[in-house]
């Protein structure tokens, strides 16, 4: 069967990021539906996973935010076009999304964005640089709140806004693909107690993860009960000067033999079944927060910070619980009242998370969304 619809995403890199893990669906979506697959990117960690599924990953430097190299992939672009005959791209950041607008202008060619994030700005300049993901034939939101961020922010609309939250791998994010051996054996490999209550910080080394806010939280919890409990930080952790000043505050809060980092994983789903309590502790909005559903998906109990996309995908009070941002006494509270009416062990609340992500926030549900948004502007 021939395809009917050659397809060119367009994302600065391919690691490990939400936006790159949702790239990297939608391009395994469309290899296995009978759609040409393309990626654009300068690097990363998943390049050769994606090739392996069908996926054809064209090399350059759209992660440059510098004008002049913006200018030149303009053409590199147009080029690939005509090569491939591309008749869609998806672009999934600002400054490609630049030449891609460009592009557009010179040649017949349908343009789609994602916008990922709220894209801070504090000047007219770089409001007007992020309103380019807003300038394309149609534009999709991760969230309601990333929508409501749109409508509020941004005047210029120049295409369709749609509203397609994020997706998960249910056959990966499933409690039942782990054995308890699987689990005892990660326990002992990591170095960590039976028996103990684990809390799991799943984040990147960055400012506003909240990486101190839990450490602080954590501290407060044990000043006012003897509890037995480990907190793992599990991410990438190559900002080392950051690491360096989060462990000297552990230090400091004599906690190094409660908290300690564990770097990143590719067996997330092997992570959060050994845990008991999972947390997202944001100090800005996340745009969707994919550690909620992948938790409530697991089977766990999630406590988040009370903004951004948690706010839609936890069922507060049954598949987990919202906090107020950086009020470490207040994520101190949800923690204790969590261990202390058990809701960690719950398999009422086990169930009812996993039934809530399985029928709303699939990956294939997000896919074939996208698949259909893609079909319904080319059309037009």
């Amino acid at each position: 069967m021939q395809s009917k619809l050659s397809v060119l995403q367009v994302i600065p890199n391919l690691n490990v990021s939400g936006a790159e893990q949702g790239c990297i669906d939608i391009a395994n979506y469309l290899t296995a539906n009978n759609y040409e697959s393309y990626i654009l990117t300068t690097s990363g960690s998943k390049i050769k996973d994606v090739e392996a599924n069908g996926t054809k990953v064209l090399l350059g430097p759209v992660n440059s935010k510098n004008p002049f190299i913006i200018l030149k992939n303009i053409f590199l672009i147009i080029g690939f076009i005509k090569k491939y005959h591309i008749k869609l791209i998806h672009v999934r950041s600002r400054a490609p999304a630049w030449s891609v607008f460009f592009v557009s202008k010179i040649i017949d060619i349908t343009c789609i964005s994602t916008f990922h994030g709220t894209y801070n700005f504090r000047s007219s300049l770089k409001k007007f640089y992020n309103s380019i993901m807003l300038r394309m034939d149609g534009t999709i939101a991760i969230s309601n709140f990333i929508r409501d961020h749109i409508e509020k922010n941004y005047v210029l609309k120049k295409g369709s806004i749609k509203t397609i939250e994020r997706g998960i791998d249910l056959n990966f994010f499933h409690p039942k693909v782990i054995s308890d051996d699987d689990i005892s054996n990660a326990i002992k490999n990591y170095g960590l107690k039976d028996g103990t209550i684990k809390i799991l910080l799943p984040a990147r080394v960055t400012e506003w993860k909240g990486h101190f806010i839990l450490v602080e939280a954590i501290s407060k919890l044990l000043h006012k009960k003897d509890l037995s409990i480990e907190v793992l930080f599990i991410g990438p952790d190559q900002n080392e000067s950051l690491k360096k000043k989060i462990e000297n505050f552990i230090k400091v809060k004599n906690l190094e033999h409660v908290i300690k980092f564990y770097g990143p994983t590719n067996k997330m789903n092997l992570i959060y079944s050994l845990s008991d309590i999972v947390i997202s502790s944001s100090t800005d909005p996340e745009a969707f927060g994919r550690v909620s559903i992948e938790a409530q998906a697991m089977g766990k109990i999630i406590i988040a910070s009370n903004h951004g996309g948690s706010q839609e995908t936890i069922i507060e009070g049954k598949t987990g619980y919202l906090y107020s941002p950086k009020d470490t006494s207040d994520l101190m509270e949800k923690i204790l009242y969590v261990i202390e009416n058990n809701k960690y062990c719950s398999n009422e609340n086990a169930n009812l998370a996993i039934e809530h992500i399985k029928n709303n926030y699939g990956k294939d549900k997000m896919c074939k969304k996208t698949l259909d948004f893609y079909e319904k502007i080319v059309r037009q």
